[in-house]
């Protein structure tokens, strides 16, 4: 052998070793639908053969990136790049199983060369050694309560790993996830990926993608110009002439400047946010580049979704995270609620009270004016029970709901300390009607999805609500009742359908819940019916909440 084919021969090895998209080309990895080729998959290039510590990909569906995620994986092990190995994290551990059968057991059996050879345990569904390394596959839930505010997984503990990969993050515990990170503590590669089809706006993949470069494939046309298809839908979709197609479609991609058709091929990544690419590289990919669908027919989708459902159009064939007007309140909407007064300071009441706790006691104090009408008088944080109790003295608060979660002692202790009726509000997502008040226990139970639904109603209703006028106050009110957003749940196991409530963005609900514990204790008499054990005398509200006067 020439000098020149050694060199070539050992320049094609230490390639292979260090970036895994040529790995996986050169080795020609066999998947199930065939050899592994970036031909109608050049968008796939950068994103693998990028090993930066932060990388997220908020996709639609069927564009190869999880399959390209455990061929990262699988590379760094076996060439020693994850010495204490990969976490790859799944929603429930139902999806471990299925993700072992249908991806990882075909891809060791079709590639004994290059993959099967090192892999060790493969009849553990859960682990696997390779190489030297170990992939742990895990889901997502945390069901061990170590603490009134902390869970635990006995199924993380005692694992350290360089890469940890949250496939299908948007449907992950939170808990699980912050557990699963500090997993990579002794690694000095601590790599992070999380990939999501998106399900709400400022929540889950579409926060962490907003923390990201926004990387978007951009096409170059034979004029010179670039088009994003994502960025410039739905007015880059241009239909053939009626009666023609080429391959097979109706639509194609328009290039931003001369209006010709632009190939998905020829094209780059483009960040839009270059100032985070040193802490987090994302890629947002849709099916309208790809060459497996026709942009005519996501633009019919989109215009007239399939059985109405618009949500699924925009998750799983834009890429887009998507919830209508009617699953989420707008800033808009709780100032338009606004009066002319300021926050006062105090109030002859009689009012009521809704705390929501935590570390941070979120507390709103309020009168009911009318059958279905209400009035916030203040909305605010407090640190220390103590302080409630002051400002309930203030407002002249006489009844109370009070979260149950996650201090549930304290709560107790308060609500033998107050001397107006105080309940606990303990969430249940069973139940099928209204609240249910235990007098003997002084909880409240409620179905958190319907409370959370008259919460709406409140505030998207006009005149049912009157907010404090437009102040710092009234702002942090406005973005912490727009915090969480209705969202559609299918069971995988019965098929069985239902609504629940997301937290999204990243400033908090909490006011929202206290607004949902205020109304408990505002609208009816069920609350003054309650006795705690630490009165000796019978406790009696006003439960009409009017005042003659507003000030």
């Amino acid at each position: 052998m020439k000098q020149t084919e050694v060199e070539t021969e050992l320049t094609v090895r230490q390639l292979a070793a260090v970036d895994p998209a040529y790995w996986a080309w050169y080795n020609r990895i066999q998947l199930q639908h065939g050899q592994f080729s970036f031909a109608d998959h050049e968008y796939q290039r950068e994103p693998m053969s990028y090993t930066g510590r932060r990388k997220c990909c908020l996709k639609a569906t069927q564009g190869g990136f999880t399959e390209g995620e455990v061929l990262i994986s699988l590379h760094g092990m076996i060439v020693g790049r994850y010495p204490l190995g990969v976490l790859y994290m799944f929603p429930t551990t139902d999806d471990i199983g299925e993700f072992s059968k249908s991806r990882f057991g075909p891809m060791i059996s079709a590639n004994h060369r290059t993959i099967g050879q090192y892999v060790r345990n493969t009849d553990t569904a859960a682990l696997k050694q390779v190489g030297h390394a170990n992939l742990f596959l895990r889901g997502a839930r945390l069901n061990q309560k170590i603490e009134e505010d902390s869970r635990e997984s006995s199924k993380l503990r005692g694992i350290s790993v360089d890469r940890c990969v949250f496939d299908e993050y948007d449907l992950m515990d939170p808990d699980a996830v912050a557990k699963a990170r500090g997993r990579v503590g002794h690694s000095t590669v601590k790599e992070e990926i999380f990939l999501s089809n998106p399900t709400l706006p400022d929540f889950g993949i579409d926060l962490i993608f907003r923390q990201s470069d926004q990387r978007h494939w951009f096409r170059r046309c034979g004029c010179g110009a670039f088009t994003c298809a994502e960025l410039s839908f739905p007015e880059c979709v241009h239909l053939y002439p009626k009666g023609e197609s080429v391959d097979g479609k109706l639509g194609y991609i328009a290039c931003s400047k001369c209006g010709k058709p632009v190939p998905v091929r020829d094209g780059e990544w483009v960040p839009q946010a270059r100032e985070n690419t040193e802490y987090m590289q994302g890629y947002r990919w849709s099916q309208l580049t790809s060459v497996y669908n026709d942009p005519a027919e996501i633009l019919s989708d989109f215009n007239d979704p399939p059985e109405g459902n618009l949500a699924d159009v925009y998750r799983l064939r834009l890429g887009l995270p998507y919830a209508a007007t009617e699953d989420r309140l707008q800033e808009s909407q709780v100032f338009g609620c606004c009066n002319d007064f300021l926050p006062s300071p105090s109030h002859p009441g009689p009012a009521a009270m809704g705390v929501d706790v935590g570390k941070t006691k979120h507390v709103i104090i309020g009168l009911r004016t009318g059958r279905d009408q209400y009035e916030v008088l203040r909305a605010t944080t407090l640190t220390e029970w103590s302080d409630i109790h002051d400002l309930a003295r203030r407002y002249n608060v006489r009844s109370a709901v009070i979260d149950i979660r996650p201090y549930e002692d304290s709560a107790r202790a308060f609500q033998k300390q107050a001397s107006y009726p105080v309940y606990l509000c303990e969430y249940s997502e069973s139940m099928t009607s209204g609240p249910q008040y235990n007098p003997n226990t002084g909880v409240v139970k409620v179905n958190r999805t319907e409370i959370m639904d008259r919460t709406h109603r409140l505030v998207a209703t006009e005149g049912m609500l009157r907010v404090p006028r437009l102040c710092e106050e009234t702002k942090l009110l406005a973005q912490q009742l727009c915090g969480v957003a209705k969202y559609k749940e299918k069971n995988k196991r019965t098929g069985v359908i239902v609504y629940r409530y997301k937290s999204v963005g990243s400033v908090g609900d909490h006011l929202r819940h206290a607004l949902g514990y205020f109304l408990l204790a505002a609208s009816g008499g069920k609350v003054a019916q309650y006795r705690s054990a630490g009165s000796g005398q019978q406790r009696r509200a006003i439960n009409n909440f009017h005042v003659g006067a507003r000030r």
